[in-house]
């Protein structure tokens, strides 16, 4: 095997190839073709990578039987050592004195024990009824079931479609499902619309589904017709202050270093330009931090984005992924949401996305920006969205998007231009008077004045360890759907 700081060099080149034929044939199968899917890569430290594969199985279909296509995830460690394995026999182990790396076929992820039990259409009926949630069909029956993403050794959320309504799974490691149904269940009784908890097993847990529909579809068809911002502040100011006790989640922007790594590694020509970005994001900060102050002063959702939210008839009506609720700054949520919708009004720019949606979401960043510089200081919203959007370019060379190294670079524009408003904003001594204008191109217009900032006082500041970004806090990104793998299995 060659040899890599990380693995990352390993299990996205050619020598995946070898790794993956060795994996195959000790399952007994013949391995035709195969393409990287997925890569998850924490530079100096590990890599873990999803392949799709066509593979022959001889002896169970016969030599002349269709390959089946197949889904194969390994893991390289170097720089830290493999930690809750829980599924560790169904995997295959090599290493050549100084790497080692984990190959597993779909869905024995040695991580998350659970998935072989709900992942298929025919098996996933049987897991809910045992866990007490009716299924309204026979014993054996095949249930509509789309796996809506999967990232290995970390988390898989699949949707399965019951007589009267769809619920989903989340599928994580064992020793994170307890906490996650308690916040769920601490927040439901304060009042915040989160998904019901049906059931729940080690490192499974069953959910509701949300009424309404995804503000990031609502947004694209309404524009700011799909809520108000104040209701998307007020849903953010109802999370309870008593999970202000909760463990302190840093913001995007202290792991700004760490994300422009993995992004460098990637596409070594932007070195300098993340360098620059990463320095600018520090040193605008270090401003704010002495003007106003930078400790935590709210409850915040941790990574608050359109995809999170759901709406109905202009109403907030539901909140996803509630597992970061913690104490930090309302402008990181904000700052979230804005730089996911600057990113994906940005693709209006390459005409990804067609012009009138392109519009749609641009005037969701004027209007709703304008009401959160009415809440949060100016030049650290801007900041934290440049953070955001930073963290947010690991995302196309992750899941090996078509042109991803073009995307990537897209992406950091973004971001430069986030920082650049923000060092605007402290240069001319308005940083509290005008709204962040990042648009996809030089024309854009001023957005509307708004009043200086007003932060409300909160509890005492939160002491504790600021966590390490490489934890199982995950960049913030709107994963691509999976087709499900519904064929059989040898």
């Amino acid at each position: 095997m060659s040899q890599s700081l990380d693995g990352s060099e390993l299990l996205t080149g050619p020598e995946a190839g070898g790794l993956l034929v060795s994996a195959v044939s000790n399952a007994g199968g013949v391995l035709q073709s195969w393409e990287l899917d997925h890569v998850d890569h924490r530079p100096g430290r590990s890599t873990k990578a999803l392949y799709r594969t066509l593979v022959s199985w001889p002896e169970l279909d016969g030599p002349h039987a269709a390959p089946r296509e197949e889904l194969f995830g390994a893991s390289a460690h170097i720089g830290e050592p493999e930690k809750d394995l829980r599924n560790a026999e169904q995997s295959l182990l090599m290493t050549d004195g100084d790497i080692t790396v984990r190959v597993w076929r779909y869905p024995n992820d040695p991580w998350l024990p659970m998935l072989a039990r709900v992942c298929y259409p025919d098996v996933v009926g049987a897991t809910l009824e045992e866990l007490g949630v009716a299924t309204g069909a026979a014993p054996g029956t095949p249930l509509p079931l789309d796996v809506v993403s999967y990232r290995p050794g970390r988390r898989a959320v699949l949707r399965v479609q019951l007589a009267g309504a769809a619920v989903y799974l989340k599928v994580m490691q064992p020793h994170r499902s307890g906490e996650i149904v308690e916040r769920h269940q601490h927040l439901a009784s304060a009042g915040v619309p989160v998904p019901a908890v049906l059931a729940h097993h080690e490192g499974l847990v069953v959910l509701a589904e949300l009424p309404g529909r995804p503000l990031a579809r609502a947004v694209l068809e309404e524009g700011t017709a799909a809520c108000r911002a104040e209701d998307l502040v007020a849903l953010l100011d109802r999370l309870p202050a008593s999970l202000y006790t909760a463990p302190l989640r840093a913001p995007w922007t202290d792991s700004a270093a760490f994300y422009a790594g993995i992004v460098g590694s990637s596409v070594p020509a932007l070195g300098s330009r993340l360098d620059a970005l990463v320095g600018a994001i520090r040193a605008g900060l270090a401003d704010v931090d002495r003007r106003i102050g930078l400790r935590p002063h709210d409850v915040v959702h941790g990574d608050f984005y359109e995809a999170q939210v759901f709406v109905d008839g202009g109403r907030v009506v539901g909140l996803l992924d509630i597992d970061t609720v913690g104490p930090g700054r309302r402008a990181d949520d904000l700052a979230c949401l804005l730089a996911h919708l600057s990113v994906l009004a940005d693709y209006g720019a390459t005409g990804r996305i067609a012009p009138e949606v392109h519009a749609r979401v641009e005037q969701a960043i004027t209007a709703w920006g304008a009401t959160f510089a009415e809440r949060v200081d100016p030049q650290e919203l801007s900041l934290r969205a440049a953070g955001v959007v930073l963290s947010l370019a690991t995302g196309p060379h992750r899941q090996q998007e078509a042109a991803w190294e073009a995307a990537t670079e897209a992406i950091v524009r973004v971001a430069e231009r986030w920082a650049a408003h923000a060092r605007a904003l402290a240069a001319s001594g308005r940083s509290e008077r005008h709204v962040p204008p990042v648009r996809s191109d030089a024309s854009f217009p001023p957005m509307p004045q708004a009043p200086s900032s007003r932060i409300a006082a909160r509890p005492p500041a939160h002491s504790g360890p600021v966590p390490d970004p490489s934890s199982d806090r995950d960049a913030p990104t709107q994963e691509r759907r999976l087709r499900s793998l519904d064929g059989g299995r040898p």
